[in-house]
């Protein structure tokens, strides 16, 4: 059976209860995660809304299965959609892109043991985390490597090195390393990030005492100290948190005018400071839910809220005492969140003084052609850029998509898909090395810049097809951009305005690729 009619069948067998809905590709990687009031209502307008919506059109293109999770509540949907992105990273549900945001502790499975500080699980051992406040996690990292001695130098130096003898380095670098004692310590800083502040304080306790009754008087007196430094740093703690800055902040989104951005800036004692700006997406979505509210959960489930959230657009009382509770419960904070669009007093004109500073933003930032010939150190702004992909199903029914942008808009006049001719075996660069050569009849035809979706390899395929036009790729996972300007290339800052629009530019041809290959694979 075709695998879009199968999950058709599988869509309209959907309950018409909350829930999280899961979309799958063939190889049974997640793709999307989403919540709904009514499961079956909403996942079915996937179905209805292909041919108008880029996201419907997308998921429909590559999902090959659904699966589902009834629960009690919306907003158990609502924690539940929030805690399985979190976890997997769905390709579609990434709206920002903004690296890995977190921090985790990781004391290490070798055979010396050690604790570090990373940003993901590539290596074996425990791992504690992911932190959000990423100079916190730092600052009991520090602490905990000053205090048990934990630093390894790597360095071989027989009366010890400099931090040795500054009673930070375990010594491991002198040859009468403690490697036993360094265990015991490794097992207390395990314990302190496991246990908690209660259980870690009273187990230093019980270690003292068990010590001290066998006679260990010295390693008594240093378990000792470790007690008394960590209850003061748990006070501190406890301190800096009930009187954290966020309680006297408060976050403000402004929606700018005709709707294709949005900014979300901090305020304190009337001081703004932007945060971040997001643009609307290429093809606007025709689904209930505005795209700038899709922004506004995905910023908060990595970014801790404010107890107040200034917003200058309407959202229904319905959908606001939901995303009130839903941040609460997510970051789990002992204070309730207040989400308002203010119409009168000095929260008003916070919000007024905000859309100024919005609309300047907006009108400050360069034309996408500009940033780009300033980014790409291009000799002309490229007025029309067009961008070429390859999709597949391992190789097979192989086929190619150029998609046109003039002065950042999609040309869709100027769009083209491609059936590869040359090849019966999957070889990418080689499948854009023919659609480039393909597109272009004359030179009257040629863009001003020429984008591909890829890395060094496909750039090189390419850009020799014609030397007088600029070529760049830009490689997915990485978000490295490569240009006959850039050869070692350079990282793309995701946040910035050109980082946010090139990123829009390769998946909007990405999505016009995948779905004439859905269309092909299936004839």
């Amino acid at each position: 059976m075709n695998p879009t009619t199968t999950l058709i069948a599988t869509i309209k067998k959907l309950p018409a209860l909350p829930g999280v809905y899961i979309f799958k590709d063939n190889e049974g990687q997640i793709i999307y995660v989403g919540k709904a009031k009514d499961l079956k209502k909403r996942v079915i307008s996937y179905v209805q809304l292909q041919g108008k919506d880029f996201k419907a059109d997308t998921i429909m293109a590559t999902a090959t299965s659904l699966e589902h999770i009834v629960t009690d509540s919306e907003l158990e949907a609502m924690l539940i959609e929030a805690q399985l992105i979190q976890a997997h990273q769905p390709n579609l549900n990434i709206l920002l892109k903004t690296g890995q945001p977190f921090l985790y502790l990781v004391i290490t499975s070798s055979t010396i043991p050690e604790l570090k500080i990373v940003r993901n699980k590539k290596q074996k051992g425990t791992y504690f985390g992911p932190f959000i406040e990423k100079a916190s996690a730092r600052n009991v990292y520090d602490f905990l490597i000053k205090t048990f001695r934990l630093k390894r130098c790597g360095k071989k130096i027989e009366n010890g090195c400099l931090y040795y003898h500054m009673g930070i380095c375990s010594g491991s670098c002198r040859p009468d390393f403690g490697h036993a004692a360094y265990l015991e310590r490794i097992e207390l800083a395990k314990a302190a990030l496991k246990q908690g502040h209660t259980k870690f304080l009273k187990h230093l306790e019980q270690l003292v005492a068990e010590q001290s009754k066998q006679r260990n008087f010295e390693k008594a007196k240093t378990l000792h100290a470790y007690h008394k430094a960590f209850q003061s740093v748990y006070e501190a703690l406890d301190v800096k948190q009930a009187t954290a800055s966020h309680l006297v902040q408060r976050d403000i989104w402004i929606l700018a005018a005709g709707g294709q951005s949005i900014c979300v800036f901090n305020e304190q004692n009337s001081v703004l400071k932007k945060k971040q700006i997001f643009y609307a997406p290429l093809m606007q979505s025709d689904s209930q839910e505005p795209w700038y509210l899709e922004y506004f959960l995905s910023y908060y489930r990595i970014h801790p809220p404010c107890v107040t959230i200034l917003v200058n657009f309407d959202l229904p009382k319905t959908d606001k005492d939901l995303y009130q509770t839903f941040l609460q419960q997510w970051h789990a904070l002992k204070y309730p969140v207040t989400i308002d669009h203010p119409t009168k007093g000095h929260a008003a004109s916070l919000v007024r003084l905000a859309l100024i500073h919005a609309e300047q933003e907006v009108t400050r930032t360069k034309t996408l052609s500009k940033a780009l010939m300033q980014f790409l150190g291009l000799k002309i702004a490229p007025k029309t850029i067009d961008c070429f992909d390859i999709s597949h199903t391992q190789g097979h029914a192989m086929v190619g998509s150029c998609v046109r942008f003039t002065d950042g808009e999609p040309d869709p006049k100027n769009f083209r898909h491609f059936h590869i001719k040359t090849l019966d075996h999957q070889d990418d660069c080689a499948a854009l090395q023919e659609i480039v050569s393909r597109r272009y009849k004359g030179t009257s035809e040629l863009p001003d810049l020429i984008l591909i979706d890829g890395g060094k390899g496909q750039l090189s395929a390419t850009k020799s097809l014609f030397p007088s036009i600029p070529c760049a790729s830009l490689a997915k996972k990485e978000e490295i951009v490569y240009a006959t300007t850039l050869p070692q290339g350079k990282k793309l800052d995701v946040t910035s305005f050109v980082g946010q629009l090139l990123i829009a530019l390769r998946d909007y041809t990405h999505h016009f690729a995948i779905t004439f290959h859905r269309k092909i694979s299936k004839l």
